[in-house]
């Protein structure tokens, strides 16, 4: 039986994270300040710490084989708002944690979430071995911890860089391309493309978890100190607003293409890495299209769509506005 602490076990992928890992018969630790809410209960298998992670002792850390690290203000908006606090929040505290940590010999793994959008605006296509191109804040904070586990090699780590999210949560979030396209879609019968032309890297936010827990308890998987694109396929807004549309069966939907867009982003990402998680031989484009209808049965289901927690980047100013300790 392993000691799991997930730190952001509330978040968008934390709380799908949680049941994710308790189906294996794990012992789990959540620390999350709770921004968005509590979404996982407390059971003989989970505890909730309900605390900023840095006020934690060394000697609390001391106890766990595994550390998901998923604590990061990941939204590019949300990200600008405060760059004072973002470059605390995902960086400066992750320095703190990782000397909190460095010598704890029970660790057998520091996992952490960064991102695809560290390689910014690119024309090849991208493997761990292409040049980082980050352009948000966001992402530059993402690359330059990658860089800070890199030199100091003192814990093993494994760096994620996940695609752009999808999927239901407990702790949904409307903000993100594939969530906001089906929601609109449902709820407004509508979509909105603002440029469109972008190449994506997608992650289905089960699969996201899948890779975790492999790491965690599969150990034929070579992944010390390792980094590694993970997502399931690539895609454009334009093309994915008709995969979309194609495999929901949604009529009478209006789609709004705006040409111009801020968002300078572009990059296709190859899944190599990311299959070796995944059953030899297993078909990437059968779980995209399994796991899009899955999010729309769950998103059809939503008595809530509009709740203002459900959007990063408002819940986000809500604090700042109010001058709350982050």
């Amino acid at each position: 039986m392993k000691k799991i602490l997930v730190l952001g076990s509330e978040g968008y992928l934390g709380s799908v994270l949680v049941p994710y890992l308790l189906k294996n018969n794990h012992t789990i630790v959540g620390v999350d300040k709770c921004f968005f809410g509590k979404h996982n209960e407390n059971s003989k298998k989970f505890k909730l710490i309900k605390k900023n992670y840095n006020l934690l002792t060394k000697k609390f850390f001391s106890t766990f084989d595994y550390i998901v690290d998923l604590v990061n203000i990941s939204n590019d908006p949300a990200s600008e708002l405060n760059t004072k606090f973002t470059n605390i929040t995902n960086y400066s505290n992750k320095v703190k944690l990782y000397n909190k940590i460095k010598n704890n010999n029970k660790l057998l793994r520091y996992i952490y979430m960064s991102s695809c959008s560290v390689y910014g605006n690119n024309k090849n296509l991208i493997t761990e071995k292409s040049p980082p191109k980050p352009i948000s804040l966001y992402s530059k904070l993402c690359l330059k911890y990658e860089k800070f586990l890199k030199k100091n090699k003192k814990i093993p780590f494994t760096i994620l860089r996940l695609g752009t999210l999808y999927g239901w949560s407990k702790r949904m979030r409307y903000d993100i391309a594939i969530n906001k396209i089906i929601k609109d879609m449902v709820f407004l019968k509508k979509v909105e493309i603002l440029g469109g032309t972008q190449l994506r890297f997608f992650c289905y936010n089960k699969f996201a978890c899948n890779v975790i827990s492999k790491i965690i308890d599969d150990p034929k998987i070579q992944t010390f100190n390792k980094v590694f694109n993970i997502g399931n396929f690539n895609t454009n807004i334009i093309q994915l607003t008709k995969r979309i549309l194609k495999l929901t069966k949604v009529k009478n939907v209006n789609v709004y293409h705006e040409k111009n867009t801020i968002d300078k982003r572009s990059y296709e990402v190859s899944p190599a890495s990311a299959k070796k998680f995944e059953k030899k031989g297993k078909n990437f484009n059968t779980l995209t299209d399994h796991s899009i209808l899955e999010v729309f049965k769950e998103i059809k289901k939503d008595k809530k769509p509009y709740a203002k927690n459900k959007i990063t980047l408002t819940v986000y100013k809500e604090f700042l506005k109010n001058k709350v300790n982050l």
